[in-house]
């Protein structure tokens, strides 16, 4: 496959999964995309600690980094093909039943925790769902002083 033929097809598998074409600017300017069969390095999930500055206000921020995967909001299987690997994150905190997704490289910020401790699970998805990686981390959110 010629690699216009390849960013063709990737142009194509993102105005699949976003009908509205926003991610065309971004595959053209920060990926050479392919879509290929040869298996990929495994990704990688590298997690922080939550910043002790943000968590003294209540507020949890953690930093992450990946290895081997793009962090975008792109989906499906068309998606699951593209190299290098697309993904997102699910982010559960203090062992709750639902989960919600993180799809850009930004920090995780959750605010409004009562305090006392917490964790929060960080699982690094592909572009179908499957968790190929997870870390947990721990935090407390110290007692604050109540406002008048």
């Amino acid at each position: 496959m010629t690699s216009r033929s390849a960013f063709l097809s990737f142009a194509l598998a993102l105005s699949i999964v976003d009908p509205m074409g926003r991610f065309g600017a971004l595959a053209q300017d920060h990926m050479t995309p392919a879509v290929s069969a040869a298996p990929q390095p495994a990704a990688h999930l590298v997690v922080s600690q939550p910043l002790a500055g943000p968590l003294s206000a209540g507020l949890m921020v953690i930093t992450f980094r990946t290895e081997n995967l793009k962090i975008v909001p792109v989906y499906g299987e068309t998606a699951s093909q593209v190299v290098p690997r697309l993904g997102h994150l699910h982010i559960t905190v203090d062992d709750g039943p639902w989960h919600w997704l993180h799809a850009s490289e930004e920090p995780i910020i959750i605010q409004g925790l009562p305090s006392g401790p917490h964790r929060v699970l960080i699982e690094l998805a592909d572009a179908n769902h499957r968790v190929l990686e997870a870390e947990t981390r721990a935090f407390e959110i110290p007692q604050r002083p109540a406002s008048h």
